[in-house]
């Protein structure tokens, strides 16, 4: 375990169990989900590589070939390779860290995932990056995804606007068909949702019956709501849509790594 603090902010990095964020407290307020369990899903704020969200049935195709991934959310694979590996730590000091894990057997391409972290006197900045190994044995880019998965606990309020929002499918799957109109709070928080959103109108807003208010931003493309479970709510930035590596892939090389931020700010304090 990691703690970083400056002034009213802190934050707790398991480097065991995929470099997340294990708690973020803005003053007295926790908010993030703790670890109750083993389940590697459900709590805390983890990194999403080299996939974020569901890949269908678990296959992509990538320059003429068909890639099998490992099904853990049967029928698909969800979430990336990272969120449950122990990473190395890298560098640390009281404000900051990095930490990195090499992309295991599981993806069909080399490379290896850095996560940075840091604290200021109102934010919790993150950063992460998909690297390509170059290789002559081997294809040296690959297609990739990264996000945070951000399980913030109830009692909140998101306020966010979207323009556009992805229509999920029969598997419960974003498809190609898109909706455009603006998503508003009340639109947000009313009925269940697993839903992705793009072309967000302003950056979302957490607020807490206590009067903090926390600021959500990413330069991430997309962003997935989940606000079925009566605990908790995710709000989470993703360069792609889910099942991405099919529908709308990134490409990394080793001169072209993918690298995106998300940074939680305290705008208001009880």
């Amino acid at each position: 375990m990691i703690t970083l603090s400056s002034g009213n902010v802190e934050t707790v990095i398991d480097a065991e169990h995929g470099a997340r964020l294990s708690s973020v407290r803005f003053g007295e307020t926790e908010l993030l989900v703790q670890r109750t369990h083993d389940d590697s899903f459900s709590w805390g704020c983890y990194p999403m590589a080299p996939w974020a969200g569901r890949t269908r049935n678990g296959i992509f195709e990538y320059q003429g070939t068909s890639v099998q991934l490992p099904i853990n959310s049967p029928p698909h694979a969800i979430h990336g390779l990272v969120h449950d590996a122990a990473w190395q730590v890298v560098n640390s000091s009281p404000t900051s860290a990095t930490l990195r894990v090499d992309l295991d057997q599981r993806w069909p391409f080399a490379g290896w995932v850095e996560h940075r972290i840091s604290v200021d006197s109102t934010s919790v900045n993150l950063q992460l990056t998909v690297h390509a190994i170059d290789r002559s044995d081997e294809k040296n880019s690959m297609p990739a995804q990264v996000g945070w998965h951000p399980w913030f606990v109830r009692p909140v309020q998101l306020e966010a606007e979207f323009k556009t929002m992805y229509v999920r499918d029969s598997d419960g799957i974003a498809s190609a068909q898109r909706v455009q109109r603006v998503q508003q709070q009340h639109d947000l928080m009313h009925g269940p949702l697993d839903d992705c959103f793009t072309d967000a109108l302003s950056a979302p807003l957490l607020k807490y019956e206590n009067g903090l208010v926390v600021r959500l931003e990413s330069d991430c493309s997309h962003w997935v709501v989940y606000n079925e479970p009566s605990h908790a709510i995710c709000v989470e930035p993703q360069s792609g849509p889910p099942n991405g590596l099919n529908s709308e892939p990134l490409v990394v090389s080793p001169d072209h790594p993918l690298t995106r931020y998300f940074r939680l700010t305290a705008l208001g304090y009880p």
